[in-house]
């Protein structure tokens, strides 16, 4: 028998590697072969053959690698750890990862020992987890529970069996079919078990335009719980309750019909008011969560203990939240004070930038800056005082559209943030021939201004004089202005010298002439005022020149003087002449974004790869379509502006600024009286301006002449300075 036991071992593995060979293809069609009789070497052969090649070929294990068949509890609930012992069986061929019960925060192990060896045990989310690859295990160790006594077990359990020499098991000692279950332990026996053993109430009352509340219930008991009844003390009206199969309020009681021996339920509702407040007679303690919005403050008062609000069973829903612990017997009185709101700014214009272009035809081109800061307004009433032709948000072109056909205002849309608003529109005015005033078209919105600029520019041939209605009045004519002027009045009276023989009043005329002439040449024409004081200095500084210098000094003093003040006359005019009259807005304008064009159809009837062309059609409307996305225009340039600000401009305090304005057929007649004052003072230094060419001609005959003469001349050149200085 050993031989031939032997003889069959070899055999088979000789025949291991062509039989898994063997196993690979499928079997040739053809007539089936008779099955080789059960005893003999050949079956023998063929059967382990066939177990071979069929080794390693069955299902893998994907979706459960493990069964666990009993668990048993033994010990004294809350009198120390419980001993468990847990039997179950690996499916696969590996080690697997087994989950046991929980949650680990609750629940400690020790000494867990599997077949009498050290286990490996670990946890992950809310259950511990043992890895093993025994394919028969038995799992031995103590555990220790949390306060609540309470054990998860994730399953699927066979059955489970609480020997307990203390304590039970509230949903029963014996077991069977456990997947996903909590089981509650309690310290008392089963003969003790009568009615509900666990009565945990938690409560949340939340102020706000109604007084709303939430109960959570949880109730536990070693029989069946049947109808529970819970007092309406605080007058609740019962909305819906999640964990009961119903409910129904009879008096002054909730009556909930439970099923089985435990059950968690949520209550909410409303109050119509809050009173004086107490535990249930079944509680051993409650908590209480207190929250009010901002509108309505909650006063508290009794002997209940307030703690850390996180600690709240019930999640929290207002930064106010309070959390009360109230034990039997105690009890809390509450009142609500409703606050009195105070209006709040929602939006505000920080800064509202206007500028104003009168053409010279009476129209008035209008374009509005305005940045806002929004916390909850949706659209802004609009009115642009004037048509609207432009409107753009945040630098995006919006559609220009009102709430009606016959309303004045358009609607901005506002975004929330700090953010920015463009309009343009479009009015009429007219101008007098000689002077008047004009009233600057202003927009009217609901929002608080911060603060309010206006620049209102001015064609050729209308000068502005003054803008009022701002905080300050604004004028043509400031302070600086005078100083020039004032400058320009004592270089007009010093530089005024007729020839000998005026009298003193005709002297002291001439000189006052002089220096008005001067002075209001600043008004009429800046550059001849500054050309003129470069002249007269020069005049001056040559003269001074001659005086206290001679020869080459005299001409190199000359010389460096004239260059420096032509120089400082340079830099004047251009500074003066640095501002030049706008010519386009300065706006930051995105255009829409383009449509993809239509693919191109080989037949006939497509559009074009770089059609860009709109859908309406130009007749006699300048380019006006009705409902299109707007395009900004361009301000009209100007020639003169003048601006003025006003701080906090609301609806009821509006900025209402007036110009006040001159035409150039008004200034006319001054300039016409100016050339006649500038001829007068010309026309008395007369004689002096002939004696000086003839003095300049004599020096440049002089000049001319054969040496002899000239020292003839030279010698006569002392008599010449004193009739000068004379």
């Amino acid at each position: 028998m050993k031989r031939r036991s032997l003889g069959i071992l070899s055999a088979a593995l000789l025949l291991a590697p062509g039989a898994a060979l063997a196993a690979d293809p499928p079997a040739a069609p053809g007539p089936a072969q008779p099955a080789p009789a059960p005893g003999g070497w050949a079956g023998e052969l063929d059967a382990l053959s066939k177990w071979i090649a069929d080794r390693g070929k069955g299902p893998a294990c994907a979706a459960r690698c493990y069964t666990l068949e009993r668990l048993k509890l033994s010990g004294r609930v809350g009198e120390g750890p419980l001993e468990f012992e847990l039997v179950g069986r690996v499916l696969a061929d590996g080690a697997v990862d087994i989950p046991l019960f929980g949650p680990p925060k609750e629940v400690r192990l020790e000494g867990v020992t599997e077949n009498d060896k050290e286990a490996a045990i670990g946890f992950e989310g809310d259950r511990y987890f043992l890895h093993t690859s025994a394919k028969r295990f038995v799992l031995k160790g103590k555990m220790t529970l949390g306060s609540d006594l309470t054990l998860q077990i994730a399953g699927p359990l066979n059955t489970l069996e609480a020997d307990l020499a203390s304590g039970v098991v509230v949903e029963g000692s014996r077991l069977s079919g456990i997947a996903g279950t909590t089981i509650h332990l309690n310290r008392q026996d089963k003969a003790a078990e009568a009615g509900p053993t666990v009565f945990q109430l938690s409560r949340a009352v939340r102020v706000g335009r109604e007084i709303g509340f939430e109960y959570r219930l949880v109730m536990r008991s070693g029989t069946d719980l049947g109808v529970v009844r819970l007092p309406l003390t605080l007058g609740e009206k019962v909305l819906d309750v999640t964990g009961a199969a119903g409910f129904r309020v009879e008096g002054n009681e909730l009556i909930l019909p439970t099923s089985g021996r435990t059950a968690e339920m949520t209550i909410t509702g409303t109050l119509a008011k809050l009173g004086a407040m107490a535990p249930d007679a079944r509680s051993g303690y409650e908590w209480w969560l207190i929250e009010s919005d901002p509108e309505h403050r909650v006063a508290v008062a009794g002997d209940a203990r307030q703690v850390d609000s996180a600690e709240s069973p019930i999640p929290r829903s207002q930064p106010t939240s309070r959390l009360f612990l109230m034990q039997k017997g105690q009890k809390m009185d509450a009142t609500v004070t409703p606050l009195a709101a105070v209006d709040a700014l929602a939006a505000v214009v920080q800064s509202h930038q206007r500028t104003v272009v009168v053409t010279a035809r009476g129209d008035v081109v209008s374009q509005d800056q305005v940045n806002y800061e929004n916390n909850g307004v949706d659209y802004l009433a609009y009115a642009p005082s004037g048509r609207p032709i432009f409107l753009s948000t945040s630098g995006k072109a919006e559609r220009i559209m009102r709430q009606g056909a016959d309303a004045e205002e358009i609607l901005v849309p506002l975004r929330t943030g700090s953010q920015s608003v463009q309009v343009q529109a479009l009015s009429q005015t007219g101008l007098k021939p000689l002077f008047g005033t004009v009233t600057v078209p202003m927009p009217s919105y609901a929002l608080t201004a911060s603060r309010v600029h206006l620049t209102v520019g001015l064609p050729a041939g209308v000068f502005p004089l003054a803008l009022l209605g701002g905080d300050r009045p604004k004028w043509a004519v400031e302070g600086s202005d005078l100083l020039v002027s004032g400058i320009g009045f004592a270089a007009g009276w010093a530089a005024v010298r007729p020839g000998p023989g005026t009298s003193p009043s005709r002297l002291r005329m001439l000189r006052i002439l002089g220096g008005i002439v001067l002075a209001s040449l600043w008004f009429l024409w800046k550059p001849g005022f500054v050309l003129s004081l470069i002249a007269l200095g020069l005049w001056a500084l040559i003269w001074a020149v001659g005086v206290f210098a001679k020869g080459a000094a005299r001409a190199a003093a000359t010389l460096v003087l004239v260059g420096g003040l032509g120089l400082v006359g340079l830099i004047g005019l251009a500074a003066m002449g640095s501002r030049a009259p706008m010519k386009s807005s300065d706006i930051s304008y995105e255009p829409p974004p383009q449509r993809a064009a239509a693919p191109v159809s080989t037949l006939g009837g497509g559009k074009l790869d770089d059609d860009r062309s709109g859908n309406g059609w130009v007749d006699k409307g300048g380019g006006v379509l009705e409902g299109v996305t707007p395009v900004p225009l361009p301000l009209p340039e100007y020639r003169h502006a003048m601006s003025a600000s006003r701080e906090l401009v609301t609806k009821d305090r509006p900025f209402r600024p007036t110009l006040v304005y001159v035409t150039d057929t008004a200034v006319a007649p001054v300039a016409v009286l100016w050339l006649v004052g500038l001829a007068i003072v010309v026309s008395a230094h007369r004689g002096r301006m002939k004696d000086g060419y003839r003095r300049l001609r004599e020096r440049i005959d002089r000049a001319a002449a054969p040496p002899a003469e000239a020292k003839a001349a030279n010698a006569e050149a002392p008599k010449d300075k004193e009739g000068e200085e004379g």
